[in-house]
């Protein structure tokens, strides 16, 4: 059962919803921006999805997004879309809220712009209840689904950001099927992990999981490392020998780095995705192999076939449909705290800090404590039978400002070696210290990642972040929205000091007053910002 609110300034949908599902509970409809607001922020309302309305026929007063002195034609347009206006404003309340944009067929486009205000779903009315209910149930269906799943699957952490729960079940879904799945991302978003711990498992295939990494083969000995080959095909072949296809045979095979092909294993691996055989360098016999193949790449697939380094019918052979891009951990933040507590829960089961850490919970007599992470705030209470991993608020704040290019890989290393340089810098327990809180120091975390920075945008110079750009009524009012979210961004990176935000902006950290300034003329207020942090 989901807690379902609905936005909408007229009542068809919520009385097709308690009609067609009435397993779910519903709050509204709210007609506005502001109704909508009180509801979320009401402490006993738990919504589990919105449904959200795109046209509102609703006084000018109750209308989000609107410009100053607007005409009677901008008051339309602004009606017309005025969904898109609410789903922004909710994006920035709480942005894992999962959403249902709604319209009819004849009202304005939604693809391009729910998927920029990530959207979760969206749907066209047909104006036909049946059809129409039973597209919502689908999708409320699928959305709680996704909710339900795990944060963790083994050695998988999901969190709780919308992206990877998308991504997580579109993985479940092309797991079970028979098509070839891509994996994009950069290095250390996680691929081999994927695929060996959760595409592999779910595919409910009875055979092995080969993993094949293309980039450390020798280009000459790609062809016969993955199809096999005779005795005799090739210098220094003295006996048949099967394949990483063979294998794999009934089972999954990963190769990663695939832009590494070279044109001839490019051809063969078509043959084989094409009539699910393989023929063995210097063989001509044909065998039958099953294999889920899974395939990954930094490279863009698309770009290489442009410039004739890629087949371009081996690329769509791989099926483009079958892409999941891996998101780098710098877009997920929001998942930091869950990945610390999951990250230091891994470092544990290493067998040094596992040492270490069972030497201290002896000599501070601890023995058989849960150790647990605490991610910034106050020094906890005494808990019996339980010890914190602190970091402190500025640690977090270290943590949360780093780039991150070595994604999940370098945050995993990060934190198992502060946990290890913090138990072996730790020396006896006095009386009257708190034993059961660790501390990691800021100092400690920040020479951490000065040691392997190697931050792409600093090295260019200046300073950089991601914007969202939504349509406005005009240029000076776009501007203004992104000069907002720079604003945001580097009051939060800068803990609230306009002396810091001018150095960054301006060079000059005597220009914190001009930053101020600046600042609330773009209608930020310090008191608000604190209120909201991230």
């Amino acid at each position: 059962m989901a807690n379902i609110l609905v936005i909408d300034d007229l009542d068809r949908t919520v009385e097709l919803c308690r009609r067609a599902m009435p397993e779910h509970e519903y709050q509204g409809p709210v007609r506005c921006w502001r109704e909508a607001e009180a509801t979320l922020g009401a402490r006993q309302a738990r919504i589990d999805v919105v449904l959200l309305d795109v046209h509102f026929d609703i006084p000018v007063d109750d209308l989000v997004g609107l410009a100053s002195g607007a005409d009677e034609r901008g008051v339309e347009r602004v009606r017309r879309r005025q969904g898109l206006e609410i789903l922004a404003l909710l994006r920035r309340r709480f942005p894992d809220l999962p959403v249902i944009l709604m319209t009819s067929r004849d009202d304005l486009p939604l693809e391009k712009e729910a998927e920029n205000l990530n959207a979760q779903e969206y749907t066209y009315f047909l104006d036909d209840d049946y059809v129409d209910a039973h597209a919502l149930r689908a999708q409320i269906q699928g959305i709680m689904k996704a909710r339900r799943g795990a944060e963790i699957d083994g050695p998988v952490y999901w969190g709780r950001s919308m992206v990877m729960r998308r991504i997580r079940q579109r993985l479940i879904t092309l797991s079970r099927g028979r098509l070839p799945i891509t994996l994009l991302g950069g290095t250390g978003t996680g691929k081999s992990l994927l695929v060996r711990h959760f595409v592999h498992e779910r595919s409910n295939r009875r055979g092995d999981l080969v993993t094949v990494d293309l980039a450390t083969l020798p280009r000459d000995l790609i062809a016969a490392h993955l199809f096999g080959s005779v005795r005799g095909a090739y210098t220094g072949s003295v006996a048949d020998r099967k394949g990483a296809f063979e294998a794999a045979n009934g089972g999954t095979l990963f190769l990663d780095e695939v832009g590494n092909l070279p044109e001839e294993a490019q051809r063969m691996l078509l043959t084989v995705l094409q009539e699910g055989v393989v023929t063995r360098l210097g063989d001509t016999r044909e065998r039958q192999v099953d294999v889920k193949l899974v395939v990954a790449t930094n490279d863009d697939l698309g770009e290489m076939v442009q410039q004739g380094r890629f087949r371009a019918d081996l690329f769509m052979r791989l099926n483009p449909a079958c892409t999941v891009q891996l998101p780098p951990l710098r877009e997920r933040m929001e998942d930091l705290e869950g990945l610390l507590s999951f990250s230091l829960e891994n470092a544990l089961k290493s067998s040094y800090p596992s040492e270490l850490m069972a030497d201290y919970l002896t000599r501070a007599g601890l023995n058989g404590a849960r150790v647990k992470v605490l991610p910034g705030g106050d020094v906890p209470l005494l808990q019996a039978g339980t010890v914190w991993v602190l970091f402190p608020d500025r640690a977090m704040h270290l943590l949360q400002r780093h780039s991150w290019p070595g994604n999940l890989r370098e945050f995993a290393m990060t934190v198992e070696n502060a946990l290890t340089f913090t138990l072996a810098e730790l020396g006896g327990v006095s009386p009257g210290e708190r034993a059961d809180v660790i501390q990691v120091r800021p100092k400690l975390v920040r020479d951490l990642l000065r040691a392997v920075r190697v931050d792409a945008s600093e090295e260019e110079g200046g300073w950089k972040i991601r914007v969202a750009i939504h349509p406005q009524d005009s240029l000076n009012a776009i501007s203004q929205a992104v000069e907002r979210q720079y604003f945001e961004r580097l009051f939060y990176q800068e803990e609230g000091d306009f002396a810091g935000m001018a150095r960054v902006l301006m060079g000059d950290p005597g220009s914190a007053r001009k930053v101020q300034l600046r600042f609330n003329q773009l209608g930020l207020r310090v008191r608000d910002m604190r209120v909201k942090r991230p």
